[in-house]
């Protein structure tokens, strides 16, 4: 994906000795597979409306 692709590019640079205590924050994630991938790449905290819009539904996600 064009997401996964992006943070594989950027992820390193926040490896500085500068950053590299820092948390590192995502917005707007849309999608389960974004998120999986986000964290995968060292992705700390994000803000999406994916969990959100799924539990409006009454969807609930598990590892199963």
């Amino acid at each position: 994906s064009e997401l996964k692709d992006l943070l594989t590019w950027m992820m390193p640079l926040f490896e500085k000795e500068s950053r590299k205590e820092k948390p590192r924050h995502l917005l707007g994630i849309a999608d389960e597979e974004s998120i999986r991938n986000a964290v995968t790449l060292g992705v700390d905290t994000m803000d999406s409306c994916y969990p959100t819009r799924l539990g409006r539904h009454g969807t609930l996600m598990t590892r199963e």
